[in-house]
């Protein structure tokens, strides 16, 4: 069965109630990875002395930069998913029947803008791994993560720029 089959049953009161429910799931979703970059935040300044050899401030950008490697981004990519089936579904709605929705067209800048952000984050991350480690391996992983972040973060920015327009 084609998700196409799926969406020409659906009545438009059904659609609307799955716009309500995916919206606020993206809601709920965007709000818990602000809560993972709040968590980061606190952690970086709460370092004052460093073990890094670019001092605390470079300790405090890698703490940062955890909110760009995929194990918490993809919190972000859940909510980005949620904006475009939302809008998916919004596009099959007859337009006499479409009421004012406006959360969802904000719920797609906003997982938008926090995923230019996390992909700043990760360049920045990035930038700062040649003056932290004396370990290869570790530079590798490091960069590696951080790349795979900002393509995370590449995705819901896609996502979230089609189910906007």
């Amino acid at each position: 069965m084609e998700l196409n089959d799926i969406t020409h049953s659906l009545s438009n009161p059904t659609r609307v109630r799955w716009v309500d429910a995916l919206t606020t799931a993206g809601w709920c979703l965007w709000l818990a990875y602000l809560g993972i970059v709040a968590i980061e935040l606190r952690r970086a300044f709460a370092i004052t002395t460093s073990s890094f050899e670019d001092g605390v401030w470079g300790q405090r950008v890698e703490t940062v930069s955890f909110v760009a490697i995929p194990q918490n981004s993809i919190v972000l990519v859940v909510a980005a998913l949620c904006v475009a089936l939302a809008s998916m579904l919004w596009s099959g709605i007859h337009p006499d029947d479409k009421p004012p929705r406006q959360s969802l067209q904000r719920l797609a800048t906003m997982v938008g803008g926090v995923a230019i952000v996390v992909i700043g984050v990760a360049l920045l991350g990035i930038g700062g791994i040649p003056f932290r480690y004396a370990d290869p391996l570790a530079d590798l992983g490091a960069l590696v993560g951080r790349i795979a972040g900002v393509a995370v973060a590449a995705a819901c920015l896609r996502l979230t720029r089609l189910a906007a327009e």
